[in-house]
This record gives structure tokens, sequence and C-alpha cells, in this order.
């Protein structure tokens, strides 16, 4: 069995001089990374279904990852969360859903 989830979305960019560690470091991992024209990882795509070491995985990749960027998951319980990377280290952070009072 295991935690499904799905990417809802993301920004991301790690600059070619770090895009062969990246790879290296995130192979076999079911992420598929995008490159533009320059070398340049742009955007990632989750091509798996369940929940497995994704945010250690994302943790070891933040020296390289560029500030700013994050990956938006929702679970299949509807909670949603974050990976949010800055300063060279990724965090999750967890959503908090809140309805306004009628």
């Amino acid at each position: 069995m295991g935690y499904c989830m799905e990417m809802k979305g993301s920004k991301f960019f790690v600059p070619t001089e770090h895009t062969g560690r990246v790879y290296a470091m995130t192979q076999g991992q079911p992420y598929d990374f995008q490159l533009d024209p320059d070398g340049n990882i742009t955007e990632l795509e989750f091509i798996g279904e369940k929940l497995g070491n994704d945010f250690e995985m994302f943790q070891s990749i933040a020296p390289y990852v560029q500030d700013g960027s994050y990956i938006w998951m929702i679970g299949e319980d509807g909670s949603q969360w974050r990976w949010v990377f800055q300063s060279g280290v990724c965090r999750e952070i967890t959503a908090k859903v809140e309805w306004p009072d009628e």
C-alpha cells in the first residue's frame, strides 16, 4: 500500500552548472525534469503515485535549487503541502485551509 499523492503545481529551477549533479542524485526517483535550451532545469513533473523518500531527496538537492522554488503536493486525504527551497534548505510547509464565517 502507501500514501497516494499528486503534484498540483511547482516553480522549480536548477542552474546549468548543477544539472548533472541533480540528475545523478535523483536517479530512480519518481520525478522527470525538463531542461531549457541553456541546460537549466526549469520544470519537474511527479510521475509516481505514492509518497516515498521524496522530502529526503529534495533536502539532499536543496543546495543546488534556486531560492523561491517550491513543489505543491496534495495527498489522498486532501492534505496539502509544499516543499519550499530557501538558502540551500528544503522545508515542508503544510497548508492551513480556513473557511470564512458566513
